[in-house]
């Protein structure tokens, strides 16, 4: 089939494509303001770099190819690796650095609500420091950044996969059966607690399934060094305000390269139910590049908050403007020129509409402020700018513009 859109991909025009760009604007702005800086990392990389480095669960989801020299090529799936390359080639850089990536990522997955096959990601890490108090960091900013977009009401989950880790040994489930193991929990939200036990029956027998099941309970504990790490979270959690969270044994952070700490915001609104954002540490991710360099970090998923945000009710008008030209271009684009020099965002109609078209024309694109250039207004110096918000009429001197 030829023409048409792409399954799992989307257009974005008018007030939505505009809502998209203030909406990162202030999570860029968030992420700025607790001391992270930008790194950019190219689409395209290596196949062996997903494969070898995320884990088998992730190459069913990759987009790949070879091109034209028989390079096997993917669409990066998510940007965590990609930055880890960057790191780790670049050893010059001073550490810990607090760093932040933006961008388009892809994976070939079924569609639905929230979920979708190219898809943004907005991403805080902290390379080079174990300590735990980073781990808050980076929970503390995504939390402003949420929050700074117009998002609430969400609860922090918590676990360690240490905790995870140790409690499959300790039942008796080996290192060969505990990747498929936290996969099957991992689907506890979607399939529900008896068809878990289902499926771990059949991996690993009954009676350990059973285990498992007490353990997602609380009814069954072990001593864990990840107890101490989540502990150590919560303390500097409370510093930093947050007290919306709880400890989920369940929780599990579907990569393979997770190995401390791990956190979801979880949200539950009208528009979307479901996962936001999350993250973990992933200290020993680095050795497969040849080094030993903690980190943890953590995403939004930014086409999540977009579909709680442009469903939400919201004001039907931005701070923009709109120059009017009713029978003055000249006159029309020195008004719009002036606007844009004070740095005010200012649209412009060009072809001498009426005006109630152009007023239209505002209303439709959510501009709050229409500026009126017309002969009359400016043979006394003046224009009108219309507040479509409130209804109101002022004349404004030109050259008070």
């Amino acid at each position: 089939m030829t023409g048409g859109r792409v399954k799992g991909v989307r257009d974005f025009i008018g007030r939505e494509a505009v809502l998209r760009q203030l909406t990162l604007q202030k999570i860029r702005e968030t992420y700025e303001a607790f001391g992270f800086e930008p790194l950019e990392t190219p689409i395209l990389e290596y196949l062996s770099l997903f494969t070898d480095k995320s884990g088998p669960e992730i190459e069913n989801q990759l987009y790949s190819f070879e091109d034209k020299k028989g390079e096997k090529l993917a669409l990066r799936p998510e940007q965590t690796v990609s930055r880890l390359r960057v790191i780790t080639e670049n050893k010059s850089i001073s550490k810990p650095l607090k760093a932040y990536g933006i961008g388009n990522v892809w994976r070939y997955e079924d569609t639905s609500k929230g979920r979708y096959r190219e898809f943004m990601q907005a991403d805080v890490d902290v390379y080079g420091s174990s300590s735990i108090a980073y781990d808050a960091e980076v929970i503390a900013c995504v939390d402003a950044a949420l929050k700074n977009v117009g998002i609430t009401g969400y609860k922090i989950s918590l676990n360690n996969r240490k905790v995870l880790r140790d409690t499959l040994d300790s039942i008796g489930i080996g290192p060969l059966k505990e990747a498929q193991a936290l996969r099957e929990l991992d689907k506890i939200d979607k399939i529900g607690k008896e068809a878990v036990l289902d499926s771990l029956s059949s991996l690993v027998g009954k009676d350990k399934a059973i285990k498992i099941i007490e353990f997602l309970e609380g009814k069954y504990k072990v001593k864990s060094e990840g107890d101490k790490e989540l502990n150590e979270l919560i303390n500097y959690l409370k510093k930093y305000g947050i007290s919306n969270f709880q400890i989920d044994n369940s929780l599990v952070r579907g990569l393979a390269y997770y190995d401390g700490n791990i956190f979801e915001f979880i949200v539950k609104t009208p528009q979307y139910s479901g996962t936001i954002a999350g993250g973990g540490r992933y200290d020993k991710l680095s050795q497969k590049f040849g080094v030993s360099l903690p980190v943890v970090g953590m995403a939004i998923g930014f086409e999540r908050i977009m579909d709680i945000l442009k469903e939400a009710p919201t004001e039907d008008f931005t701070e923009r403007y709109c120059v009017l030209n009713i029978d003055n271009i000249d006159k029309a684009i020195e008004v719009a020129s002036k606007l844009r020099k004070k740095g005010n965002n200012t649209d412009i109609l060009l072809d001498g509409s009426s005006l109630s078209k152009g007023l239209s024309y505002c209303s439709a694109k959510g501009i709050r402020y229409a500026v009126i250039v017309g002969n009359k207004d400016l043979q006394k110096g003046e224009v009108t700018i219309r507040d479509l918000k409130e209804k109101k009429d002022s004349k404004v001197k030109e050259t008070e513009l």
